[in-house]
């Protein structure tokens, strides 16, 4: 089911700093897809793909980009529509400023994602030091009091959102990481 429209500056900001910061960086293609829509208009799943192919450093064959979930995501968030084979963006009428703000955020977006995918998260000794350090500078006290953090923006890429859980799935290997 479709969510309600990206179709303004606000949102759209909101968008990339909530929805793309929040996910784990498994891959760079919903910031791309934007970027590449909003610097050059509507364009088809394979001018897309092309755009994927070139940004992840050409590991894949360029038609493994047309079947990745992007557009399928974008879609369902509101972000794109799509017209037989062409994707276009909802948001329009935005000035020059306010479009180089978008892409200054996804270019950050993409510098984090590029980083993250070198170091991962912290090992974790290493990441409840730094999560320790967190809750004293912020005066977290409990996990709702952490889970507020994760959700402000805050919260370092290298440290999960849900710490406990992940070293625990990683020490029983049931985790995918």
């Amino acid at each position: 089911m479709a969510k309600p429209p990206v179709d303004t500056f606000e949102k759209m900001i909101n968008f990339i700093q909530t929805q793309l910061r929040s996910k784990k960086f498994v891959a760079n293609y919903q910031p791309v897809m934007i970027k590449f829509l909003l610097q050059n208009g509507n364009q088809s799943k394979q001018q897309i793909a092309q755009e994927l192919w070139k940004q992840n450093n050409m590991e894949r064959n360029s038609s493994f980009y047309l079947s990745v979930p992007v557009y399928r995501v974008l879609v369902n968030n509101g972000v794109v529509t799509k017209q037989g084979n062409i994707f276009s963006l909802i948001l329009k009428n935005i000035s020059e400023l306010e479009k180089q703000s978008i892409i200054d955020e996804i270019n950050s977006s993409i510098s984090r994602h590029t980083e993250f995918a070198k170091t991962g998260y912290l090992p974790f000794v290493q990441a409840r030091v730094r999560a320790r350090e967190l809750a004293k500078q912020y005066d977290l006290k409990n996990g709702k009091d952490w889970q507020e953090f994760v959700k402000s923006g805050n919260k370092p890429d290298n440290i999960p959102s849900s710490p406990a859980e992940y070293y625990k799935k990683k020490k029983t290997g049931k985790g995918k990481e």
